[in-house]
């Protein structure tokens, strides 16, 4: 039987509770009457919360320390879980495709009987969960740019926003940085938008390796580039920008075709909004573009509370990061 991801899966046929087809050992099974895990399952098209359900229930039935939960669209653990000394895998599969793969962890080894009731449970979660992927999906392709799987516009505006909300609750640095390619004009004009779409490709995949929160990438369109820093990472900005634009310049893809990508950083001050940190990095960017290629220009930066803990201009900035 072929397993194939989540995300291949058709978005444009609802499935048929008559269409079950149920794996050769599980022929001899007994039809499970009790329906009402099935129907807590269809409150909810949320991956987490099927997945806190069916732990609810199996509760019921086995002793378990925990269940984690593998999609094409990422890892999800129950309420609660803790790994344990037995772990017992099963596949969810459903029409000869592999929905998700499902990690059970107890501190006794899980019988043969116990195999057979997980079986049977799984049985009922099967429609709900593949109409969960395909909400995810759905909500994956309306947030995320389809050439490089980056964030959209709209995801950043959203992602900004909470951000920015958590910065100042939890009294965090938050910090946003402006990228754009150098001579990405004139690569399109002359190795045609083919080559200029597989450069953008190569961009996303170095922002990915250089950075840890990946979710916080994004791509406005065109060779623009957005990436918000919190915590940490924004606490460390300068450096992370430096490697981010390190990344880039000197990957040989970009070398060979003369691209360099510049940056704008910005910090948020005490006060500012969204829309003012945006231009106040937007401003920042401008300014490395017009100083020439390959550069990092970033705005004061302050703490919340407003103390000064790194002045450094957009006029003083630091030196270019060249190739």
């Amino acid at each position: 039987m072929d397993c194939i991801m989540t995300r291949e899966l058709a978005l444009d046929v609802a499935p048929s509770y008559a269409a079950l087809n149920r794996c050769q050992q599980t022929d001899s099974l007994p039809d499970c009457s009790e329906q009402t895990l099935t129907s807590q399952l269809q409150t909810s098209l949320d991956i987490q919360q099927q997945l806190d359900i069916f732990s609810m229930y199996v509760g019921r039935v086995l002793n378990i320390s925990g269940i984690r939960l593998n999609t094409a669209f990422g890892e999800h653990s129950a309420a609660g879980s803790t790994n344990s000394a037995h772990t017992y895998k099963s596949l969810l599969v459903l029409n000869q495709q592999c929905l998700a793969e499902v990690h059970y962890h107890s501190n006794q080894p899980f019988s043969p009987m116990q195999q057979r009731d997980l079986l049977l449970l799984e049985s009922e979660w099967l429609f709900a969960l593949r109409n969960a992927l395909v909400v995810a999906r759905l909500q994956q392709m309306a947030l995320k740019d389809p050439l490089t799987a980056l964030g959209n516009r709209r995801f950043f505006d959203d992602s900004f926003a909470k951000a920015i909300q958590l910065s100042r609750r939890r009294q965090q640095t938050c910090a946003l940085l402006l990228l754009d390619l150098d001579n990405f004009k004139q690569l399109n004009d002359n190795y045609g938008h083919a080559m200029g779409d597989e450069l953008l490709v190569v961009v996303a995949d170095c922002m990915r390796d250089a950075l840890r929160q990946t979710d916080s990438l994004f791509r406005f369109g065109g060779d623009e580039f957005a990436i918000i820093l919190a915590d940490e990472d924004a606490d460390s900005a300068d450096l992370v920008a430096r490697r981010l634009l390190k990344a880039i310049n000197q990957h040989y893809k970009c070398q060979q075709y003369g691209i360099s990508a510049s940056a704008g950083l910005a910090y948020l001050q005490p006060m500012q909004s969204a829309e003012q940190l945006f231009a106040t990095a937007d401003r920042a960017l401008y300014e490395a573009k017009a100083a020439g290629k390959a550069n990092l220009r970033q705005s004061a930066r302050e703490t919340l509370s407003g103390t000064t803990v790194n002045f450094a201009t957009s006029q003083a900035s630091n030196p270019p990061v060249t190739c």
